[in-house]
């Protein structure tokens, strides 16, 4: 089931009477509240409806619940998910760059939820996940991201602009020949989807089937908790199919290599070391992953907020040059299409007063952090001018995402041409829906009015 709201346009927008104030909270406040005050803020919050909607990703507005999570009890122990949800900035912010208390793996946050019995079934997806580079460690991360950079570099990124612009014009083409549409249907979700198979090398009469199975595996790799156990089936499908295209394409790549990403990768050597078959074949299927839907999420997300603020939306049109580059990082901090950074405790250690032992998970809660009134002025408001602007969707530390400048070169094209083509755009619905994902928050549709 989906997770749908309504929509209130922002700037008009009342502050809820439940949520607590801004004030700036110590960074030591959990240290000194006593136990049974502890234990009054956890039960206050198992009560609060939202929470069972948050567990089961069905939760319509999560900010409202993450100001709560954020101000109550800010690092929580999650019964149902089985895992640490931590929610303030600072906390975030340095959970994201530690790794010597923290492993990036995700092996327990896949396995801990599973049945018994479907442990072994969920195996192949796991270990292919445990590859990703988002969910490995170093020394083997500074490997694999060693090689990938010497393929995945900035003169690569910057060679496809050209490409991507003619991309976005093709497509907002098509959008202008309808009063009426899908907005995510005709641009945000073709764009980046055209964007990385190009950069890869999928051939176009391919590019539906890779699509396809990478995204048929996105209920298992971005959920959690016992929802987990009903999407095992479809990702070992999808994973299945994968593993025979990406064999036969970089077979045919190693042969006779293309100007793209698979033969940059396949070919990337460093002292003698090469990414190994099962590599390759995983950073493949995260670049897509990773560069698509949370790309498409971007996009949608922004242009529901400049549509839900039209003050903002005619701000940006008049000042274009000025004002772009900050209305992205706006976008980007506003409604964060990665929800989460996942870590596993390597050691016993001590958390704003709370235990948490090896082996456990905590899941840092980006868009939360990103909300947090400690580090944002006003942060449930969007501020196309906010600056400084140091939100943490794109990470930190060794895993800042690798994607990022691509990212941020296809949304500041993809604005820029918004602004200028579609200056009359208009939402066509009050209620939009979002994907039930936990780590990506991305909308199902985006209904608009074109003229």
């Amino acid at each position: 089931m989906s997770a749908s709201r309504r929509l209130p346009r922002n700037e008009d927008r009342q502050l809820d009477p439940r949520l607590p104030g801004h004030q700036r909270a110590s960074p030591f406040v959990g240290d000194a509240i006593a136990g049974d005050t502890i234990a009054a803020m956890s039960a206050n919050l198992l009560e609060d409806p939202d929470y069972d909607l948050f567990c089961q990703q069905k939760l319509r507005d999560l900010y409202p619940f993450f100001a709560r999570l954020r101000e109550q009890d800010p690092v929580h122990w999650c019964a149902p998910l089985n895992m640490w949800l931590v929610t303030r900035y600072d906390d975030v912010f340095e959970g994201l760059r530690d790794t010597t208390r923290l492993s990036a793996s995700r092996e327990a946050m896949y396995t801990d939820p599973l049945r018994p019995e479907n442990r072994p079934r969920a195996r192949p997806v796991i270990e292919h996940l445990n590859r990703w580079l988002l969910n490995v460690d170093p020394p083997r991360h500074t490997r694999l991201r060693k090689l990938v950079n010497l393929a995945f570099t900035p003169r690569f990124v910057q060679r496809l602009a050209p490409r991507i612009e003619q991309m976005v014009h093709e497509l907002l083409d098509a959008t202008c020949r309808h009063e009426r549409c899908d907005f995510i249907e005709t641009f945000c979700l073709p764009l980046p989807a055209r964007v990385i198979c190009t950069m890869l090398g999928i051939p176009p009469e391919r590019e539906e089937q890779y699509r396809r199975c990478v995204e048929g595996m996105l209920p298992f790799s971005s959920a959690g908790g016992p929802g987990l156990n009903d999407t095992i089936d479809q990702a070992r499908a999808c994973l299945e199919e994968l593993i025979d295209f990406f064999d036969r394409l970089i077979a045919e790549r190693r042969q006779a290599p293309h100007d793209d990403l698979i033969s940059a990768m396949a070919a990337a050597e460093e002292d003698g070391d090469l990414l190994t078959r099962d590599e390759l074949f995983a950073m493949c299927v995260f670049l897509f992953l990773a560069g698509h839907e949370t790309t498409m999420g971007l996009l949608a997300s922004g242009t529901l907020a400049l549509l839900e603020n039209p003050t903002q939306f005619a701000m940006l049109k008049a000042n274009l040059d000025e004002m772009l580059e900050t209305a992205v990082e706006e976008f980007v901090r506003y409604e964060s299409s990665v929800t989460r950074g996942a870590r596993c405790a390597l050691v016993d250690f001590n958390l704003r007063g709370k235990q948490i032992r090896k082996g456990q998970t905590l899941t840092h809660l980006i868009g939360a952090a990103n909300r947090d009134p400690s580090q944002f002025p006003d942060p449930d408001r969007l501020d196309i001018t906010r600056h400084p602007n140091k939100h943490l969707s794109f990470g930190q530390g060794i895993h800042f995402c690798i994607g990022a400048p691509l990212a941020r070169m296809e949304a500041h094209i993809a604005f820029r041409a918004i602004a200028t083509r579609l200056p009359n755009l208009q939402l066509a619905t009050d209620q939009v829906t979002y994907k039930p994902a936990m780590g990506i928050r991305s909308l199902e549709a985006l209904p608009v009015r074109v003229s």
